[in-house]
């Protein structure tokens, strides 16, 4: 890295931990102009210590929001968040070291938030705008329910059947949000900060309308939201000098890996692109430990990391390499902890597997030249005693042959060995929980 690079990632890292330091006790957030669409929720949930805002004051109103901070943020607003908990939640996946426990604990003691069929919680998976309407009508009192009250939407037939009465529910008691297009309920799409907060402060407004049994007598609104996040520090990766971001933001909460960060990654398997569809989940892993260059283990060595095949290209003449462009989902470490991990594969072109389009024409080149110098240069110098002439007109003419011949046919498929090495930029920034990374520190010491 050059001076300015390091000059100015001190004064980044100084800056964010004074801000850090101080927003631990602030609720003034930056990144929200008073005519933005949810400005007064906003206001009104962080005022109440609803929604907690971050270390570096801001909201991030687009910021996706899981199924433990939407837990957190309901019970709070219910006035539950205090309440003792009685009995443990009973999920495979949750446990006393899960971040967010007593929020689950709660939520599964009053009846607010169900489980998965398959025995989870899956607190790290986003909350989707269909399931956050289902948690509404769920929590509140009954009431007939007509789903033509739905046909409003352009959208409704995406709802799914499971879905359609909750909704229909929710849209009666005017508990969702339809922004930007009021014609259009999104039902599918995961629920952002923006959208929880006026979720929240509708749902403050309407308390009347929820079951006794699911809301505090008296909510207390100004609880704190607990626990607060504040920067610690910012540390670096510096593996790959192309990464165009080298940061991780260090909370007292959580690992942020910021977007721009580049990885290398591993298959797991044997890969070609003749044989592969659209929907296949193709397995990499990290070969080693990924630390900071202070020290930090960010992600753990044998960590896989799951892609689908996003779209397929077949190989075509004119030297058209077959593509293979992927779209990574998730990670998942060692100990099973899972964490969304979006990003794309940075191959000789950006986001495609492909091979290099140089290779089979310098092939096809060699190739031609030998077979030309043999073919030509030998008959000629057994003739005339002029070997050397034929060779020299042999190889350049076998070789222009072969390049032309490289160019002109097919391409070729994609192909990779297990182990074969890739290397992958993140998307947006992928958070790791402190609670998550020190179990897989504890079990990393284990294994070595």
């Amino acid at each position: 890295m050059n001076f300015k690079k390091n000059l100015a990632t001190v004064f980044l890292s100084v800056t964010l931990l004074m801000t850090g330091i101080s927003s631990a006790f602030a609720k003034d957030y930056t990144d929200i102009p008073e005519d933005y669409w949810a400005a007064e929720e906003i206001e009104d949930v962080v005022t109440k210590n609803i929604v907690p805002i971050f270390g570096d004051n801001t909201y991030r109103p687009l910021e996706k929001v899981t199924r433990v901070e939407w837990t957190g943020m309901l019970l709070r607003a219910l006035g539950l968040s205090q309440a003792p908990i009685t009995s443990e939640p009973n999920y495979s996946d949750v446990n006393q070291n899960t971040y967010g426990y007593q929020d689950i604990a709660r939520s599964d003691q009053f009846g607010l938030i169900y489980g998965y069929t398959d025995g989870e919680f899956k607190p790290q998976r986003f909350i989707t705008k269909v399931e956050t309407a289902s948690i509404m009508s769920h929590i509140t009192k009954d009431t007939d329910v007509d789903t033509t009250n739905l046909t409003q939407f352009a959208d409704y037939q995406q709802i799914p059947n499971w879905g359609m009465k909750p909704f229909s529910k929710a849209v009666k008691y005017g508990l969702y949000v339809n922004y930007p297009l009021e014609t259009e309920l999104n039902p599918n799409r995961d629920l952002n900060r923006a959208e929880a907060a006026v979720l929240l402060a509708r749902l403050m407004k309407a308390l009347d309308l929820v079951q006794d049994d699911k809301k505090a007598q008296a909510p207390v609104e100004e609880e704190p939201a607990e626990p607060a996040e504040y920067v610690l520090s910012v540390e670096h990766l510096d593996d790959y000098d192309i990464a165009i971001v080298d940061r991780v933001s260090i909370t007292n909460l959580r690992r942020i890996i910021l977007a721009k960060n580049v990885f290398e990654v591993s298959f797991v398997e044997k890969f070609n692109s003749k044989k592969a569809n659209i929907g296949d989940v193709v397995p990499f892993y990290f070969k080693k430990d990924v630390r900071t260059v202070e020290g930090t283990l960010v992600i753990p060595a044998n960590t896989k990391l799951y892609a689908t095949v996003a779209e397929l290209r077949d190989k075509d003449w004119i030297n058209k390499n077959a593509e293979v462009y992927l779209h990574f989902e998730k990670m998942v470490f060692p100990n099973g902890n899972e964490y969304p991990f979006i990003a794309r594969v940075l191959n000789n072109q950006e986001g495609v597997l492909s091979e290099n389009k140089w290779l089979k024409p310098l092939e096809y080149t060699i190739a031609g030249a030998a077979i030309g110098g043999a073919a030509i240069g030998l008959p000629i110098g057994e003739a005339n005693h002029r070997s050397g002439d034929g060779m020299a007109i042999g190889f350049p003419t076998g070789a222009g042959v072969g390049l032309l011949t490289g160019w002109l046919t097919p391409g070729v498929n994609f192909k990779a060995g297990a182990d074969e090495d890739v290397l992958v930029e993140l998307k947006v920034d992928c958070s790791l929980y402190n609670d998550y990374t020190q179990q897989v520190t504890t079990t990393t010491t284990v294994v070595e």
